[in-house]
């Protein structure tokens, strides 16, 4: 009897326990699967793969940001103030084309957005357009919608005693500031030495390859982007070109990409530039950020004072891509790569000739 009586007691305080921690977590819901931050605190958005998806889906907003990890370091105020609305993030790090029309979809799916504002990364135009996403990399149970799953978010200690209570401390502190959601440049160390450092350039120069060897697969990542445009037409699309450091065009040119890539804006330009809802801006033919290696931590991202500088021309309108002077900008973007080549790393790679 004793024995009974001790076994139900324990499976009594064990089952109480275990509602009271799936309670906690379910309340204060640090990746936002359930809910909005509570009333009173603000939203502590620092993990894109676990809390992307709760945030498009739970937040309230009328505008996003969508790109990789180098639109991660806009702040969403500086959107609102320039172009009106409430701005929020989806951020996939090296994202595929397929991955940011999910988020979109995803969004689309319970409002009407008013501005859309697209990181358009070269590199994601040559993903896989039939990639399957999410996939087995992120946390399944936080993105489908089966109840079963949440256990492993319900009864899960990281999420007990590290997040939340970083949520706490950060949600009610007055200065912590919602709109930097997934800041990363507060950690990072922005010098040309740090840069240099962490570029690995190619020994040798390929011969180029043909510009149009992948048009078939830019054309399938542009077809997914436009039938979400095409889909929305009140919705204003702002695609973003990001100034990517003159390594990085070395990078392209000695492996023999630069045609090819120089190619794939062009197409990008061709198909968007047809949709009256879009407007792009074009930031890769700035010589005066691209060539000072001091605005880097690497060969392609840059500190938050470039983000802050992108929002701003575009809120003037300049660096705007039309189709009347698409020729133009792309000329003399193939123009500063040959400059790269031959002016701008002269010197900065002892004892390499110039090619």
């Amino acid at each position: 009897m004793e024995a009974n009586r001790f076994i139900k007691t324990f499976l009594i305080w064990a089952c109480a326990l275990l509602f009271v921690v799936a309670a906690v977590v379910a309340v204060m819901d640090p990746f936002y699967h359930y809910h909005a931050p509570l009333g009173g605190m603000k939203a502590v958005v620092s993990k894109a793969e676990y809390q992307c998806i709760g945030t498009v889906r739970n937040f309230s907003y009328d505008s996003m940001v969508f790109g990789s990890s180098v639109a991660e370091n806009y702040n969403n105020r500086w959107f609102d103030v320039s172009f009106g609305g409430k701005t929020i993030k989806a951020i996939k790090s090296g994202a595929a084309t397929a991955d940011l029309v999910y988020y979109m979809n995803e969004a689309f799916a319970s409002r009407e957005l008013v501005n859309v504002y697209y990181c358009l990364d070269i590199a994601a135009l040559f993903t896989d357009a039939q990639k399957v996403f999410p996939d087995a990399s992120l946390p399944l149970y936080l993105y489908n919608r089966n109840l079963f799953d949440d256990v492993h978010y319900l009864w899960n200690k990281t999420v007990l005693f590290e997040h939340i209570p970083y949520e706490l401390a950060a949600g009610l502190n007055a200065g912590f500031d919602e709109g930097a959601s997934y800041n990363w440049a507060q950690y990072k160390t922005f010098s040309a030495e740090g840069t240099l450092s962490r570029y690995d350039r190619p020994e040798t120069v390929s011969a180029m390859k043909e510009a149009d060897s992948s048009a078939e697969t830019i054309d399938e990542n542009l077809a997914l982007i436009g039938d979400v445009v095409r889909a929305h037409p009140e919705t204003q699309f702002r695609f973003i070109f990001s100034p990517y450091s003159m390594l990085w065009w070395d990078e392209a040119y000695r492996n023999g990409e630069s045609d090819r890539y120089l190619y794939a804006v062009r197409r990008a330009a061709e198909a968007l530039l047809t949709f009256e809802n879009v407007e792009i801006y074009y930031f890769q033919n700035d010589a005066e950020i691209i060539t000072n290696l001091d605005n880097y931590m690497d060969t392609i991202h840059f500190s938050d004072k470039i983000n802050h500088e992108i929002v701003r021309r575009m809120q003037a309108g300049e660096c705007r891509l039309t189709m009347e002077n698409l020729d133009g900008t792309l000329t003399e973007m193939e123009r500063l790569v040959g400059e790269i080549e031959e002016q701008f790393l002269t010197g900065i790679f002892d004892g390499e000739e110039s090619k």
